[in-house]
């Protein structure tokens, strides 16, 4: 599967697949979801948006924001249900796109609520650093160290 940056074209695609992705935490956290309010277009100008494109759409998409020092932020790591796979290559993409701008650390933000989430990138060596309510939202701030 081809990861590749996001073009105008693609914006609705990724529109769709955020949905597909993020509706089942509407429920659960009782409000739409962070990556459902996104200004995708304006990412794509502002950050870095990778998308894997299918013959049925995308399959998933990753942002990627610039951090004040040796990191940045995986702001929003997407993957469609039917789309077996996509969140891991779109983690390790994430991890290698960081090391070759020089940086030394991923970061991110999760809802608190979003306990497969947290296991997931706990699994994957990322600590968890802050708790925050912002925005709204109780979130867990994580890193991972990559050098």
């Amino acid at each position: 599967m081809e990861i590749r940056r996001a073009t105008l074209v693609d914006i609705p695609a990724v529109y769709t697949c955020c949905v597909a992705a993020f509706k089942d935490y509407i429920p659960l956290i009782g409000r739409t979801p962070g990556p459902m309010l996104e200004d995708y277009c304006q990412a794509m100008e502002d950050h870095h948006l990778f998308v894997i494109p299918a013959a049925e759409g995308i399959l998933g998409y990753l942002l990627l924001k610039e951090g004040e020092g040796d990191f940045m932020w995986m702001d929003v790591l997407a993957a469609h249900p039917k789309g077996t796979g996509m969140g891991r290559k779109l983690m390790d993409y994430c991890e290698e796109f960081i090391r070759a701008q020089g940086k030394g650390e991923c970061r991110l933000y999760t809802h608190v609520k979003y306990k497969r989430t947290q296991e997931i990138y706990l699994r994957r060596g990322y600590e968890i650093y802050d708790r925050v309510k912002e925005k709204g939202f109780e979130r867990f701030y994580l890193r991972r160290r990559l050098k």
